[in-house]
């Protein structure tokens, strides 16, 4: 192992003695977060945020004491790690995920959140003291991953310290979200200081080592048509993408029931009482759906011996083992990692895949699935029972081929297939009812995966790993009699949920509050300044003040109705100064009384200045007005200084651009202070160089740019709560719409995290012409399932 230098060793033993102040403000700052969030809480989620908080205090001062030691062995094995340990970061890939017990992928993904979250916050300060810390171990270039104060260094220190002798696994979560604003702070300032020791001791900052990147076109040489080959890399069963392949044989690929048209009364039943169902017929995808709307009139006759028969026949078959099955290609989800998220063709996946086994254990090969089908289907004994068996095999394969979907979201669904299949044998048509728990858990949690559009992101890889863990457990359930099952299976995962959206809500509420209040504001402004505009005085005001009334100050007036709502018609006495201000701008007065124009002037400008304040502009925004207004008052504030010019005209107003006095005739702007709006997400969310996307597409063309009629149609066609990926800050991000004006003007999304992102509507139309903003389509997935019922299956699109 390599040395630790002086140097690095006191940089490590500072930090270490400021560990314990470090994690007691953090653990202050968490528990506030915490209780604050419980005060908010729907009461299923009140116990465990309140349980979490109570436990953060009481084992807050072994944590203070704790703390520094573990931080400083962490630090002194990182610093002495050569590059070949295993000190990097959490890996992407799901296969590394099963290998270990599942606290510890908890931990991982807990921790690695934090750690990312962190390094974004840091940026500046960490890059600087990444410099010098490199260059203080005596490594000639840069090295990030060897940084023993790196973030993720204190973050898997701090997880692990909080995970030891918990008695609630999701405690440990609720405690790193909570902390890692406070986190951020402390770290920020212990970067900033460590770089200035480092520095007095002489280090000089190492720099990166410059690598030449490989051509676009190399990144692109993948064939396009790979994206619909199979997971596995190997041959495609025969018909898996029109008829049943052979790997079906268990899954009534041959052996359903005869094909009848939409206008054909059902079959009778035979004279010997059983359902009249042809073994060796095609299964009719209109009659199944027809059996979901309305039942099916055999649905209760028992199963003829010959049908019996021949569904042993097959599984026989199938147990031999006869049809070699491909393996899963772990490589082919990763060989497109390099595109933007957007931009990944999406991978087929099928009732026939394979799965990743690390994953979904022996549910992962089709065989073991058909398996599960074929062994179900001889022990149906009703023709309900076969046509619920199918309607299950097709639906799967209808949502597994969903392209809104991330790929291991729809492998999912497949590797719930032997449960659901489960489910059918006691209720075949549990798909029909939209509040029964089996099909609720697979609307679920496709509608939660909208919320992201990476999966190889560590927010994805956390969300994901909770919903295999529950699908193989349901898996694992038999004899399975009841839907109860599916019920608690939903019921954890919204409660996993819930609690993580607990602390994100708090932030997206109170955003959600201040743009609501500045779209009230505005609609009160606009009603007073209808008002004012009757005053026979305003006309024959200069165009400046009336400008400054209509606009700026009518803003004034409004924001204090609404914060003061018992205040009357006018709180702080705003409108009353709105006849001294004409007045004092009337040259002909003024001249004519210049001792009240002396006491009134100063008075005016000191309650505009004021009112301006209790808006929140900062002194300079309005500068362009003062200085207007100076000029409109220098006649008579003359005449003080004993200075008759009374043929100087008031100077040529000049109108600055972005004057705040513009806003409410501006229809796609809404005024907010500069606070507001930095906590709301107004900014230009365009890219400053559109051009950065196009290299990044290696193996798609660019999409075209719409024309203007398109995208107002898209706008116009966004309801609250669709899903869109939003180009911003250099990064792809799912983003939902959260609110929008009532004028349908100005609208907010909120991506992951509870990041706002708040536009006009004119800035939202760019985006979308510019494909810079792409709407998710918003029908349901078992809904657009079930319609695609009676389709023939096909193969995968190749674009999303």
């Amino acid at each position: 192992m390599p040395a630790v230098t002086p140097t690095v060793a006191r940089s490590m033993a500072a930090a270490a003695a400021a560990a314990g102040a470090l994690v007691d403000q953090c653990v202050d700052h968490a528990m506030a977060e915490l209780q604050s969030a419980e005060a908010r809480a729907m009461p299923s989620q009140r116990q465990q945020l309140s349980d979490a908080w109570r436990e953060m205090l009481a084992r807050r001062k072994e944590w203070k004491e704790q703390f520094p030691r573990l931080l400083a062995a962490a630090c002194e094995i990182d610093a002495r790690d050569d590059g070949t340990g295993t000190t990097a970061g959490f890996t992407s890939s799901f296969a590394d995920l099963s290998l270990v017990d599942d606290n510890v992928i908890a931990s991982k993904i807990e921790s690695s959140r934090l750690a990312q979250q962190l390094t974004s916050t840091l940026e500046r300060p960490l890059s600087e003291l990444d410099a010098l810390m490199s260059s203080a171990l005596g490594l000639e270039v840069i090295q990030p991953e060897r940084n023993p104060l790196r973030p993720a260094v204190y973050a898997k220190v701090l997880r692990r310290m909080m995970g030891e002798g918990q008695t609630d696994a999701a405690w440990t979560g609720l405690w790193l979200r909570a902390m890692a604003k406070p986190l951020a702070e402390q770290l920020d300032k212990l970067y900033v200081d460590q770089a200035k020791m480092l520095a007095q001791a002489r280090v000089h900052a190492a720099h990166y080592r410059l690598v030449t990147a490989p051509s676009p076109s190399t990144a692109s040489s993948a064939p396009a048509g790979a994206a619909i080959a199979p997971a596995g890399g190997g041959a495609t069963n025969a018909g898996s993408a029109g008829g049943a392949p052979s790997m079906q044989a268990g899954g009534f690929a041959g052996s359903a029931f005869a094909p009848e048209g939409d206008d054909l009364p059902p079959a009778p039943a035979s004279s010997s009482g059983f359902a009249d169902l042809a073994p060796q017929q095609a299964v009719d995808g209109a009659r199944l759906q027809r059996f979901l709307l309305r039942g099916e009139p055999q649905a209760h006759r028992p199963l003829a011996p010959s049908f019996h028969a021949q569904a042993q026949a097959e599984l026989q078959q199938l147990e031999a083992g006869a049809v070699e099955e491909p393996a899963y290609d772990a490589g082919a989800a990763r060989q497109h990692m390099h595109l933007p998220a957007v931009d990944r063709p999406p991978r087929r996946v099928a009732t026939d895949s394979p799965l990743p086994e690390e994953v979904w254990g022996p549910m992962a090969a089709a065989r073991e699935r058909a398996l599960v089908r074929g062994r179900l289907k001889t022990e149906a004994r009703e023709a309900g029972q076969v046509f619920g068996l199918e309607v299950v095999r097709r639906l799967v394969d209808r949502v597994a081929e969903d392209p809104r979907l991330l790929a291991p979201v729809r492998e999912a669904i497949v590797g719930l297939e032997p449960s659901l299949s489960r489910l059918a044998m006691v209720a075949p048509r549990f798909f029909s009812d939209e509040a029964h728990p089996g099909r609720l858990l697979v609307e679920k949690v496709a509608e939660r995966s909208f919320k992201f559009n990476d999966e190889f992101s560590v927010e994805f890889q956390g969300f994901f790993h909770a919903v295999a863990q529950g699908f193989n457990r349901l898996n694992q359930v038999e004899p399975l009699d009841s839907p109860e099952p599916f019920r608690a299976a939903l019921d954890a995962l919204q409660a996993g949920w819930a609690a993580q959206d607990a602390m994100d809500d708090e932030a997206q509420h109170k955003v959600l509050e201040a743009v609501q209040l500045a779209e009230d504001r505005q609609h009160e402004a606009e009603r007073i300044a209808s008002e004012l505009r009757q005053r026979a005085d305003l006309a024959e005001a200069p165009q400046p003040v009336q400008d400054f009334l209509l606009g700026t100050w009518s803003l004034v007036v409004a924001h204090a109705r609404l914060a003061q709502p018992q205040g009357g018609v006018d709180p702080g006495g705003h409108l009353s100064v709105v006849t001294d201000l004409l007045w004092s701008v009337n040259r002909d007065l003024t001249l004519r009384d210049p001792a009240r124009a002396f006491e009134l002037i100063p008075r005016v400008v000191q309650k505009i200045r004021a009112g301006l304040e209790s808006l929140g502009q900062q002194p300079g925004e309005a500068g362009s007005f003062f200085h207007q207004l100076e000029q409109l008052h220098r006649p008579v504030m003359k005449l003080r200084a004993r200075h008759r010019h009374r043929d100087v005209a008031p100077a040529e107003p000049v109108r600055l651009p972005g004057d705040a006095s513009d806003i409410v005739d501006q229809a796609d702007q809404l005024w907010m202070a500069p606070g507001e709006l930095r906590a709301a997400g107004f900014e230009d969310t365009v890219p400053s160089e559109v051009a950065q996307l196009r290299p990044a597409r290696a193996s798609h063309a660019p999409l075209p740019v719409l024309d203007e009629g398109e995208a107002e149609a898209v706008v116009t066609a966004l309801g609250l709560g669709d899903w869109a990926d939003l180009y911003s800050r250099q990064q792809w991000r799912r983003a939902k719409l959260v609110w929008a004006s009532a004028k349908g003007s100005f609208f907010m999304f909120v991506s992951h995290g509870g990041q706002p992102h708040s536009m006009t509507r004119r800035s939202l139309q760019r985006l979308v012409k510019e494909r810079l903003l792409r709407p998710v389509e918003r029908d349901g997935v078992v809904p657009r399932a079930l319609e695609k019922l009676a389709q023939p299956s096909a193969p995968m699109p190749l674009a999303a």
